[in-house]
């Protein structure tokens, strides 16, 4: 009974190491935003804003899935895994190639062309190291590179706050990446002594079953803020940004909260799972009054930013179901329909992205939350729903 539990301890602990490293980056983009709107302005944050907006789409093609590629090669063969990862990364360079073209022709990097491409391509290599960090479970490490990270980038920034501008700021975001990068390598360099770097074509293809499903949850999640940096002056950007930079915190938070309700969720009845997700709805409620409570004094108070009672009112909607997705979303794991949740997300993504363009054009933030609002709700019901059915379907089959 000790040993049993002091690995359902270890395996929590592992959990809420990795939830706090997701965290911390968001917390650290919120506390640049705080110093760059609070003590310089809110264009300059609009302006990074976008270009964090659109670049993280590239370092999202760039990855093309290979996290969940990787850690399934991994678990299949432990003993190529160095040599996995460098054929992986090593191949998914290739894509760097049509990224720096397309790049080069979008209108928002203009003039900043050669700062984009060293940034996407600095932080496509780190963003390779993740899958390391997960699978070794090097999560101190990693939260202790993330806060040295981004503590440089913010006393730099607050250093120069007065001539700080989008070159510099980009500069300076550049060369702490380059940092990581480098602890990284001495982290890991010596896993890699005896090893080749090669292309596989095959990986790409052999990818993609990963890469889709990621890309179309991502594009449905965050179709709102490609049509913000669209619709949007940099001020409202920058406004818009911090606002669902609060909502992702409270997204991310709730898995960290959920984490002792999953200990045995694999091996648990539907019946209890039922009760589960009933109980989790209404914790829902309470929980987004905290958060949004929380965010409307920060927002309100500390960053002096102003937003209507109706925004809040749908910040608070969009976080009541999130403790709740969460756990429908394991329940599809739990019975191999990984499937079932991309298929439906997609269908949801082509409304969203039609719906969207209309209701941000005609209502701007409004639009944009009310959009976020009902695609949160759309999928959770949607998946609850479906997954009572299927078992009716399959035994009538």
């Amino acid at each position: 009974m000790v040993l049993k539990n002091s690995k359902i301890l270890s395996r929590l602990k592992t959990i809420s190491l990795y939830s706090l490293s997701q965290i911390l980056t968001v917390f650290s983009v919120l506390l640049l935003s705080f110093i760059i709107i609070k003590y310089h302005s809110t264009e300059l944050w609009g302006q990074y804003a976008e270009i964090l907006i659109w670049s993280n789409f590239f370092i999202l093609f760039l990855g093309f899935g290979s996290q969940d590629f990787l850690l399934k090669s991994f678990s299949n063969s432990p003993s190529t895994i160095n040599q996995d990862w460098s054929t992986n990364i090593s191949t998914r360079s290739l894509l760097l190639i049509p990224s720096i073209i397309i790049i080069y022709f979008i209108p928002i990097f203009k003039g900043l062309e050669v700062l984009i491409f060293a940034l996407i391509g600095i932080q496509f290599i780190n963003q390779s190291f993740k899958v390391l960090i997960l699978f070794n479970k090097d999560f101190k490490f990693s939260i202790w590179v993330e806060f040295v990270y981004n503590l440089i980038i913010l006393f730099t920034c607050l250093s120069i706050i007065n001539t700080l501008d989008i070159k510099s700021l980009l500069l300076i975001i550049s060369s702490c990446q380059i940092i990581k990068l480098i602890c990284y390598f001495f982290y890991y360099h010596k896993e890699f002594t005896s090893i080749s770097y090669r292309v596989k074509f095959n990986i790409i293809k052999q990818s993609l079953p990963f890469f889709i499903p990621l890309a179309v949850g991502t594009i449905r999640v965050k179709v709102d803020a490609y049509y913000g940096t669209y619709f949007f002056n940099f001020s409202t950007l920058s406004k818009y940004q911090v606002f669902i930079s609060f909502l992702a915190l409270a997204q991310m938070g709730s898995s960290f909260f959920l984490n002792p309700f999953l200990k045995n969720f694999y091996r648990s009845k539907d019946s209890l799972i039922l009760k589960l997700k009933k109980r989790l709805f209404w914790y829902g409620w309470p929980f987004a009054l905290m958060i949004t409570l929380g965010m409307y004094i920060v927002i309100e108070y500390i960053y002096e930013l102003h937003f209507t009672n109706l925004q809040y009112f749908l910040a608070f909607i969009y976080i009541i179901p999130v403790l709740i997705h969460v756990l429908i979303v394991n329940e599809y794991y739990k019975k191999n329909m990984q499937s079932s949740i991309a298929i439906i997300a997609s269908i949801l993504a082509i409304f969203q992205i039609i719906s969207g363009y209309y209701l941000i054009k005609l209502w701007g933030i409004n639009g944009a939350l009310i959009l976020k609002t009902l695609g949160q709700w759309a999928i959770i019901l949607t998946l609850w729903f479906w997954i009572k059915k299927k078992p009716i379907m399959i035994n009538n089959g």
